[in-house]
């Protein structure tokens, strides 16, 4: 009877055991000194996986507090393997595989496949079984992609491109939304390198207009705050209270639409994304209330409050009990410099880079110019320091200076310092002043083309260059830097733009833009990273209107966007990013 009994027991603790292993959460006692980030640490999972199992549990939980985390003995049941039939008209979608890179196997457009098969984002899960549409009398066979091969009795349509200078496989996959893959797989030549005059195809012409915003996608929630002076007094009034006729709120307005926008595009994509509102009333009482009463500890990043100093407050208080939410200031600030902590993140460049990121520019790319600064008298401190910074560079041993005489500079002055014979020629204007610009742009505008090759450089274009001719700049080949830059032509703006005129019937403003970028780009380093900070040493992107390029310089400051456009006139008017 004994031996029967044990046995009972035995199989009893086994069964429960097994079920034991079966559940994928289980409860947990906090110990006496643990704490959220040591618990997830021991079982192998992220921070803020775990407070998001645990809501309503602080980072640094009391002694014997219960908690659920992750079964480390859990098994997901393996079932047998077998072999998938599909029949001849299916795919099963691999790895790295995509709507476009299928739909060109297969000889279908992106939207056929969508309609065939009820998609209504842009991301496929490795071993779905799709549908491929099959044209009447055609019987579609799945074969390997033979890039050598030509393909009898179909003709498809491209769209194209002609590679010109400063063209990167980088940037053309970035501005088509292409991957450097299906670029290779459209043109085969391109294993042989890029070249000057190529002539790419870039997708299939039936297709419209390439999708720019469908990046990589990782399905894990995201919680993102958004502070902003909307200046109402509940935050679910803040939509009726966009009609009023006020700047600040224009403002506000504008940036709230077009981060809108970003969220809209990735979750269209299939992200998931939680967002909470908190209207600060650009009031530091207001600000001190949200921090009091809220709680950020699920909170991934925050975006605002719009002026840096507001931001930073936010930033201190959030990061003295969680160092891992980062706080994006979304817009520039005269006090930039001076301003600093360690959550806090710039996301508008300080104006100084400017000058910085043309110097850069024009000493790696000198070879041999002669160099011509002009300014007035006022400017002299500065002409000097540049020609200082020149000079670092070994090679530039001398380097002319033009004044104004009497008010105005003569042309003849310009033709006795232009090289017409052996060098071309860089000028690089100092200052604003009206008169001195109107000289310099008139007089080397109207200079022959023969044998003059003339760039005309400036670290800002300001009102000074509202009443010169355009003509001329695009004849000198007019650089400058700039902390954005929008491409109205680019499939990048117009997607945007075309997203923006649904909520709003009107067209973007330069605070839409940022609005979306900000969003966009820090949700996507979310995506790929555990915190912010991790995301932003992933490197450079480039959004709609912004360049995205962070730098922390010490220990404990500030992420700083350092990234800067270089601006160049083209011969048919057209502005573009050369760097």
């Amino acid at each position: 009877m004994k031996k029967i009994k044990l046995f009972l027991l035995l199989t009893l603790l086994t069964v429960l055991a097994s079920c034991a292993q079966q559940k994928k959460y289980v409860s947990y006692t906090v110990k006496k000194g643990e704490t959220i980030k040591s618990i997830a640490k021991d079982n192998d999972v992220k921070t803020k996986d775990l407070l998001r199992l645990n809501p309503d549990v602080s980072r640094k939980p009391e002694e014997n507090t219960v908690i659920i985390i992750p079964n480390k003995s859990y098994k997901k049941s393996v079932k047998p393997e077998k072999v998938e039939t599909v029949d001849e008209n299916t795919h099963i979608v691999q790895p790295k595989e995509t709507l476009f890179s299928i739909s060109k196997k297969y000889g279908v457009t992106v939207d056929e496949l969508k309609e065939e098969n009820s998609i209504t984002g842009n991301n496929l899960s490795v071993g779905r079984v799709i549908k491929i549409p099959v044209k009447s009398n055609e019987v579609v066979e799945e074969t390997p992609v033979d890039t050598d091969s030509e393909v009898v009795g179909e003709v498809i349509t491209y769209n194209t491109h002609t590679v010109v200078k400063d063209d990167t496989i980088y940037n053309l996959t970035k501005r088509f939304g292409l991957s450097a893959d299906e670029l290779l797989a459209l043109n085969p030549d391109l294993k042989d390198g890029l070249k000057l005059g190529m002539i790419l195809n870039i997708g299939d012409s039936s297709e419209g207009i390439i999708n720019v915003f469908n990046d990589e996608i990782t399905y894990k929630p995201l919680n993102i705050a958004m502070m902003l002076p909307y200046k109402v007094s509940s935050t679910s009034d803040y939509e009726s209270q966009f009609k009023k006729n006020n700047s600040l709120l224009n403002i506000v307005t504008d940036f709230h639409l077009g981060a809108l926008v970003a969220i809209d595009s990735l979750k269209a994509q299939g992200m998931n994304i939680n967002l909470e509102v908190f209207d600060t009333e650009n009031s530091n009482d207001k600000i001190s209330r949200i921090l009091s009463n809220s709680n950020f500890d699920t909170t991934d990043v925050v975006i605002g409050p719009l002026f840096l100093k507001n931001a930073n407050t936010v930033s201190k208080s959030i990061h003295r009990s969680n160092k891992d939410i980062s706080v994006i200031a979304p817009m520039y600030s005269k006090n930039q410099k001076s301003i600093s902590g360690g959550g806090l993140v710039k996301a508008s460049p300080n104006k100084e880079l400017l000058e910085e990121k043309l110097y850069d520019y024009m000493l790696k790319k000198y070879s041999g110019e002669n160099i011509v600064v002009v300014g007035d008298d006022k400017q002299s401190y500065k002409m000097s320091q540049i020609i200082s910074k020149l000079r670092t560079h070994d090679s530039i041993n001398s380097v002319t200076v033009i004044k104004p005489q009497n008010g105005y500079i003569k042309k003849d002055r310009f033709v006795e310092v232009i090289d017409s014979v052996q060098r071309n020629n860089w000028v690089i204007l100092v200052g604003q002043d009206n008169v001195v610009t109107s000289d310099v742009v008139n007089n080397l505008g109207v200079m022959p083309k023969k044998n003059r090759n003339i760039q005309l450089f400036s670290f800002a274009k300001g009102r000074n260059f509202d009443n010169v001719s355009n003509n001329h700049l695009a004849r000198l080949k007019f650089t400058y830097p700039q902390e954005s830059f929008v491409d109205v032509l680019s499939t990048g703006y117009k997607s945007f733009e075309k997203q923006y005129k649904s909520k709003s019937k009107i067209g973007p403003s330069e605070y839409s833009i940022k609005g979306f970028d900000v969003t966009y780009d820090a949700l996507m380093r979310l995506a790929k990273h555990d915190t912010f900070k991790d995301g932003a040493k992933a490197g450079v992107s480039e959004r709609v209107g912004t360049k995205f390029e962070y730098s922390k310089k010490l220990f404990g400051s500030s992420l700083e966007n350092v990234g800067v456009f270089i601006i160049q006139y083209q011969e048919d008017l057209k502005l573009k990013s050369i760097d």
